[in-house]
C-alpha cells in the first residue's frame, strides 16, 4: 500500500509528533509546527483519508489523530531516517561496554544498561543458547571454607556456573587432582556428548584413590549443571522501571500486563526471536507481535554473534510510541559492540 508525497509529508509528522507529545495530533497543530506547504483545511481532509485507509485512528470524535500499526509500519519501512551516532559516542559506549567484567552475563547486563540509557525504554538481553557446538572449556575446584568447596564450570559460549558444595572438606592437592581429573574427562566434548559421557560415568578413576565419593558428588554436580545449560537460557532485563514515565502506563491493567510480560521467560525469548535471518534489526509493531494481549506495544531486536555463529539477542520493549529512529540505531550498533567484544574475548580464551 503506497502513500502520495503529501500524505507521506503529514504522516511523518504525525508520527514525529505523537511519539515526542503523547497528545493526538490535528490538523492546526501540523500546520503550525510543520512546514507542509498546504493550508489546515488540505491537511484536514488528508488525515481523514489517512484514517479511512487505515494508517491513522481517532481516539475519541472530537480529538485529533494518533499513528495506527500500519502508520507506524509504513514510518518504520519508509519514513524513518536514521542519524548515524557521532564517533565520540560510539567509542564511549565501546569504553562502558569494555568496563564490564570479563563474564558473558555481566558484559549482557551492562548492554542492556546501556541500551536503557540511550533509548529510556526496557532493555532485554537473551544468553546464549546451548547448541551441540557447546562444549564444557575447563573446570575449576578449591576449597572454600574449613567444610566447603567451590565448583566452578567455564562454558566455550562464556558462560559461568557457579556451585558452593557444602560439607566438602578440601584441601589444596586434592582440589587440584580432582579439577585435572574433570577436565581430563569432560572437556572439550559437544554437550549432547558430554550429557551421554556424565551419565555413564559411575566409579571414580583409578587415580582418585580415596576421592571416590567426592568425585561422584562433583559428576552429579556437572549433570545438573549440563541440565540448566541445555534447558534454560537466562534472559535479561533491564530499566523495567522507565515505562512508568511513559502516559500510555496509567492505565494499571496495561501496567501489569506489561510487567507480567518481563517475568515470563518463554514470552521474553519469543519477543527477541529473529523472523527473518537477513535483518540485522527487526521491529514488530502491536499485532504483529502475535499475542492480543501485548498490541500496545512494540519491539526492536537485534541478533549478536560470537565470530559468525548467532548466540542470543537483545533489544528493547516498549509502547508503539516509541522513538523508533533512536531504538534501532542504538539496537543495531549495541550488538555490533557486542558481537566485537563477545569474538575478542572468545579469542583469547
Amino acid at each position: 500500500m503506497d502513500l502520495d508525497l503529501r500524505k507521506q509529508r503529514i504522516l511523518n509528522a504525525v508520527v514525529q509528533d505523537y511519539v515526542l507529545t503523547a497528545e493526538p495530533v490535528g490538523s492546526h497543530l501540523l500546520v503550525e509546527r510543520y512546514e507542509l506547504g498546504v493550508k489546515s483545511a488540505t491537511v484536514r481532509n488528508e488525515l481523514a483519508e489517512l484514517s479511512e485507509r487505515g494508517f491513522l485512528r481517532q481516539p475519541h470524535t472530537s480529538a485529533g489523530r494518533v499513528p495506527s500499526d500500519l502508520g507506524y509500519r509504513f514510518y518504520v519501512n519508509r519514513l524513518m531516517v536514521l542519524s548515524p551516532l557521532a564517533r565520540l559516542e560510539r567509542l564511549q559506549i565501546q569504553q562502558a561496554l569494555r568496563s564490564a567484567e570479563s563474564e558473558l552475563d555481566a558484559i549482557l547486563r551492562k548492554t542492556c544498561q546501556l541500551l536503557t540509557q540511550l533509548t529510556q525504554l526496557p532493555a532485554v538481553a537473551t544468553s546464549p543458547e546451548a547448541p551441540d557446538e557447546t562444549y564444557l572449556r575447563q573446570v575449576f575446584l578449591s576449597s572454600a571454607a574449613a567444610d566447603k568447596a567451590l565448583l566452578v564450570f567455564l562454558f566455550s559460549t562464556g558462560r559461568t556456573e557457579h556451585r558452593l558444595l557444602a560439607e566438602a572438606p578440601l584441601s589444596a592437592t586434592d582440589a587440584l587432582i580432582l579439577a585435572n581429573a574433570l577436565t581430563a574427562h569432560f572437556c572439550d566434548k559437544p554437550l549432547t556428548e558430554l550429557r551421554r559421557t556424565v551419565r555413564e560415568t559411575e566409579a571414580a578413576p583409578s587415580e582418585l584413590a580415596g576421592l571416590g565419593r567426592l568425585w561422584q558428588r562433583l559428576v552429579r554436580e556437572l549433570a545438573l549443571v549440563i541440565q540448566s545449560v541445555a534447558e534454560n537460557v537466562p534472559v535479561f532485563v533491564e530499566g523495567s522501571q522507565s515505562v512508568l514515565a511513559q502516559p500510555e502506563f496509567r492505565d494499571v491493567e496495561c501496567l501489569s500486563q506489561f510487567f507480567v510480560m518481563l517475568q515470563e521467560r518463554a514470552a521474553m525469548l519469543e519477543l527477541l526471536r529473529m523472523e527473518a535471518a537477513e535483518k540485522d534489526v527487526e521491529v514488530r509493531i502491536g499485532k504483529e507481535l502475535g499475542r492480543p494481549e501485548l498490541q500496545s506495544f512494540a519491539v526492536v531486536s537485534s541478533p549478536y554473534f560470537v565470530g559468525t555463529r548467532e548466540r542470543g539477542s537483545i533489544g528493547v520493549i516498549g509502547p508503539t510510541r516509541m522513538d523508533y529512529g533512536v531504538a534501532v540505531t542504538h539496537v543495531r550498533f549495541l550488538a555490533q559492540a557486542l558481537s566485537g567484544l563477545l569474538t575478542s574475548l572468545a579469542a583469547t580464551a
